[in-house]
């Protein structure tokens, strides 16, 4: 996987605003809400693009808790369950953990838009997506749960790329 993207404040995809808007809801005065304030009712739009990840000693590593099956069909292997330190990527395995490890540090949504190479088929597509820190106690993160929306296949950008 190859990826060219820009962390964005505000996205132009009404489905990516509205998990934005559930998780400042779920908040309730709090700086973060906890996974138990979310109910699978909750993230019925997003079924099949959400992804769960469990938060290993502060961001060093995470768990793929919940890799939802349009995610897993576009990169044609499911990681639940395994650790990102186990998991082998296109792209140095700590640019991902990086890219992840910027929620936790950054205690709100993350927001991206871009493209990826995504596996099987190699094919360039525009992705938007947003991650989101959790904390069991409102405080420390220990989770991120995020939606990423998988476009169709397009030309490849000039820009350069980002790994």
């Amino acid at each position: 996987m190859s990826w060219q993207y820009d962390t964005i404040v505000k996205s132009d995809e009404p489905a990516i605003q509205r998990f934005i808007d559930l998780w400042t809801e779920r908040r309730a005065g709090r700086p973060m809400p906890s996974r138990s304030a979310f109910v699978p009712e909750d993230l019925r739009e997003w079924f099949g693009h959400v992804l769960l990840l469990d938060v290993i000693e502060g961001g060093a590593d995470f768990r793929y808790r919940l890799v939802g099956v349009e995610i897993a069909r576009a990169l044609g292997r499911d990681y639940t369950g395994r650790r990102m330190t186990e998991c082998t990527y296109e792209v140095p395995r700590a640019a991902v953990i990086r890219e992840f490890r910027e929620v936790v540090e950054a205690r709100g949504p993350v927001l991206r838009a871009g493209h990826v190479t995504w596996a099987p088929d190699r094919s360039w597509r525009a992705f938007r997506s947003v991650h989101a820190p959790l904390a069991s106690d409102g405080q420390t993160v220990d989770k991120t749960m995020g939606v990423l929306l998988i476009g169709q296949a397009v030309p490849y950008p000039s820009r350069g790329w980002r790994s």
